[in-house]
């Protein structure tokens, strides 16, 4: 298994006095702590939690899908059953 320690993440831009919210790819270690509703999964879209390193030698910065089906369709889910699918339900 290997943890996804990249995701998307919306942010604010100001393009000629336009503001608008895009998603931009981001290592999940650069991921702002309050930031859990403004990311998605990197490869289908779908919700994820982030888990953040608790201990020296432990597992680094990584998201991991909230929903079991996103995991099982998702080329970087722990469930991966060897399709790939964008999430039913993607965070916009």
């Amino acid at each position: 298994m290997s943890l996804m320690r990249k995701c998307e993440q919306k942010k604010l831009f100001i393009r000629e006095g336009i503001r608008s919210h895009q998603w931009v790819e981001v290592a999940v270690v650069d991921t702002s702590h309050g930031a859990a509703a403004e990311i998605r999964c990197l490869y289908c879209n779908g919700r994820v939690r982030i888990h953040r390193q608790q201990v020296e030698h432990g597992p680094a910065d990584h998201v991991e899908h909230r929903v079991k089906r996103d995991s099982e369709g998702c080329k970087g889910g722990h469930y991966f059953l060897g399709q790939h699918r964008m999430s039913d339900s993607p965070v916009e």
